[in-house]
């Protein structure tokens, strides 16, 4: 017969348990804050012409590099700041612990073309599917079409999206979804802020994830904790995203 110590200590394995299991079982949800520090685009109008010198008689094959800014993409970066916490279902406070520079996150951050009514209901983009939610979900052509893309775009988003992921989501993990990784230090490479496109299958909303690092050097050479780009039509105007965060 088990004496009442005994019971206790069960009962708080259960409830240690129980938090745990909460805990693990954890989805996306939203930031605290976000802070726009600043929102800038290249100018390629003060690139100088180039001298050519024509010659009377002659006939002159020229090969021409010129660079056009993206109209179809938008570029997110920078730090995740916060603190580790404990709090009650009613979001009360038992104890903080303030990260100052010592917080080192881990996980994704997600930009969703829509509100994420159902983690569990998020899948892989099927780049190459029916396209019809609830079933394969969106496919490249639906996703080119709501970007104002042709499929012949340089920048679309089979072109974009050429790697494959897997990303855990709460408990669940997707595997080889259609992934890309933003540059680092002005050059492509495959290592650092792999960014993963995906969707609630069911509604169709985008959903682009990116990686979380700590303090690794970006596209720019500065140290940052996250890159990524969105999908944006550039002749329709602005496309609102919400932003959702998983860390550990």
């Amino acid at each position: 017969m088990k004496t009442r110590n005994q019971i206790v200590m069960v009962l708080l394995a259960l409830f240690v348990f129980a938090l745990m299991i909460k805990a693990v079982a954890a989805v996306p949800g939203g930031p605290n804050s976000i802070t726009v520090e600043k929102s800038e685009t290249g100018d390629l109008s003060n690139i100088g012409a180039k001298q050519i010198n024509a010659e009377a008689g002659n006939v002159t094959q020229l090969t021409i590099n010129a660079s056009i800014l993206t109209t179809s993409w938008q570029g997110y970066y920078g730090n995740i700041t916060g603190i580790i916490t404990l709090i009650d279902g009613s979001g009360n406070t038992m104890y903080d612990w303030t990260s100052g520079t010592s917080f080192s996150p881990v996980g994704e951050i997600y930009a969703g073309n829509s509100s994420v009514t159902s983690w569990s209901d998020v899948v892989c983009v099927n780049l190459n599917g029916d396209g019809v939610p609830g079933q394969d979900g969106v496919n490249a052509t639906v996703l080119e079409d709501y970007y104002g893309m042709s499929s012949t775009d340089t920048d679309g988003i089979s072109e974009t999206f050429q790697g494959t992921n897997d990303i855990t989501i709460g408990t669940t993990t997707l595997n080889s979804c259609p992934a890309t990784n933003t540059y680092v230090n002005n050059a492509s490479q495959s290592t650092k802020f792999n960014e993963t496109l995906l969707t609630e299958n069911a509604t169709g909303t985008v959903i682009f994830a990116t990686q979380v690092e700590n303090d690794e050097t970006g596209y720019d050479g500065s140290p940052w904790d996250f890159q990524m780009i969105v999908g944006e039509n550039g002749a329709a105007g602005t496309t609102p995203y919400y932003f959702y965060v998983e860390l550990v």
